[in-house]
């Protein structure tokens, strides 16, 4: 068998199992404030309670990693872009917010911490490398009233860290979380008391930003259901409310968040989700990356299910990506246009200003540039060509391809999303296998193009089954009743 049919190995990063690590231990009769972080739905203040709480979901971010190996903890690792925007959000928080920051525990490897550096990066903060993270002292860690297991860094971010532009978003946040907490605007809490347009973006926003969860996918359908609920309240109030009625009835949740895009921004920490889900769009060139990405968290790690189907999950990756594309896109129009007004000043005096006008020129020239690459962004989801598709196989036999390494990422993605890596599949049914993913990348494909441009070719009926592993054998000295 030649070198390019043979079956290849999806490599993980080598995590070293730490040593027994010590409880931690809720104490009893904490007291809880009402008060809220702002955009996290952690208690503020330093209560036990709150660092008790966030030390037991990094564990279980630990546990997660280490179960099962190497192959585990690299899948897991892909799973955590949705928990790496909570965590800088409840980062940034504190130290924009906050008097006194709260130094947070992180028990993560290195690869965790690229991945949050790169999404601190597009969300405007700076972090350090992992290598300069110090390990807390038990004196500190005594003051925070916290215990740390082996291997477990510190990350202090103070507002020097945060730019100012994320700076002044964080705090709008907060000052909308301020506002409902105190019953200044009641309407930000309860849709029948908005009786504005300018009322309903601001609780929109505030829906975004804070509630129970805070997982942004949650966030995101909580407030679609409170735009529902507001147009259901208006519609009972029309002439013909049950034909008005059945017209909400009809949305989708993606029609109700696309309503939901075109009057609001998104958050600090959708728009760090959104820009993380478009560059794994941009960097194989296809949006299957991003719609696995967004698929592995909605998983539900109880049951083993999926919160919603491919169509819906589709439906929300696309909005959120065209959500923070046009965005950005938005946003560097209106710093062209400003430009502009500064470089006719400018060269009105064009012999003195020579180098200023020369620096604006190349920061427009910049901008349009990333307006470019936004606009393909948007294309992606909006409107994807088959190419990958169509010359997955030829494209994942030949190294030499220049889609290959595309074909090689994709790859991987649908193993895992899909669940082949727990299927008894052999090297002779290897050729079945890709067949199959070819099949599963031009069904998402479809997923995201009109009704007009779907291809028959790609469909759920042409799937090959494969039989599950075999459970293994207790290895020597288990029982098998253990």
């Amino acid at each position: 068998m030649g070198k390019n049919n043979k079956k290849p190995t999806v490599q993980a990063p080598v995590v070293e199992k730490p040593a027994e690590e010590a409880k931690v231990e809720q104490p009893a009769n904490v007291q809880v404030p009402n008060v809220q972080i702002p955009g996290t739905g952690m208690p503020s203040g330093l209560s036990q309670d709150a660092k008790v709480a966030y030390m037991t979901g990094l564990q279980h971010r630990k546990d997660e990693m280490l179960k099962n190996g190497g192959e585990n903890a690299n899948h897991y690792v892909a799973l955590t872009l949705m928990e790496d925007a909570t965590i800088l959000d409840i980062a940034v928080t504190e130290a924009v917010v906050r008097k006194n920051p709260m130094g947070l525990i992180f028990s993560t490897n290195e690869k965790n911490w690229s991945m949050l550096r790169l999404l601190a990066a597009d969300m405007g903060v700076t972090i350090p490398e992992f290598k300069t993270l110090p390990k807390p002292t038990k004196e500190q860690l005594a003051a925070a009233g916290l215990e740390a297991a082996p291997g477990q860094i510190v990350l202090a971010l103070e507002e020097k860290h945060v730019s100012a532009e994320t700076k002044k978003k964080v705090q709008r946040e907060a000052k909308l979380n301020e506002d409902a907490q105190s019953g200044k605007k009641e309407y930000l809490k309860d849709h029948t008391k908005i009786e504005t347009d300018e009322q309903l973006k601001e609780a929109l926003e505030f829906q975004l930003i804070t509630g129970s969860s805070t997982n942004p996918i949650t966030r995101l359908v909580t407030t679609t259901q409170f735009l529902r609920a507001y147009r259901e309240a208006v519609a009972e109030k029309a002439d013909d409310p049950q034909t008005e009625l059945a017209k909400i009835h009809e949305l989708t949740l993606a029609d109700l968040l696309q309503d939901i895009t075109t009057m609001v921004k998104p958050t600090f920490v959708l728009e760090g989700f959104g820009k993380r889900l478009g560059t794994l769009a941009q960097d194989a060139n296809s949006v299957v990356p991003a719609f696995c990405a967004f698929k592995n968290c909605v998983l539900n790690k109880k049951t083993g299910k999926y919160e919603y189907d491919d169509a819906t999950i589709a439906s929300l990756t696309r909005v959120v990506i065209a959500w923070y594309a046009s965005a950005k896109s938005a946003e560097l129009s209106a710093s062209i246009e400003a430009k502009n007004k500064n470089l006719k000043v400018l060269k009105k005096d064009a012999k003195a200003n020579a180098k200023a006008i020369e620096s604006e020129e190349k920061k427009i020239s910049v901008d349009k540039k990333n307006i470019e690459m936004y606009t393909k962004m948007l294309a992606l989801v909006t409107d994807p060509a088959f190419d990958l598709a169509d010359g997955f196989i030829a494209a994942y036999k030949n190294n030499d391809d220049p889609n290959h390494m595309y074909a090689a990422k994709v790859y991987k993605d649908i193993v895992y999303t899909y669940g082949y890596d727990k299927k008894n599949i052999t090297e002779l049914e290897h050729d079945s296998l890709l067949l199959n993913i070819q099949q599963h990348i031009g069904i998402i494909l479809n997923l995201f193009n009109s009704e007009m441009g779907k291809q028959d070719a790609y469909d759920e009926k042409n799937l090959i089954a494969f039989e599950e592993k075999p459970a293994e054998e207790p290895t020597e000295g288990e029982g098998k009743n253990a």
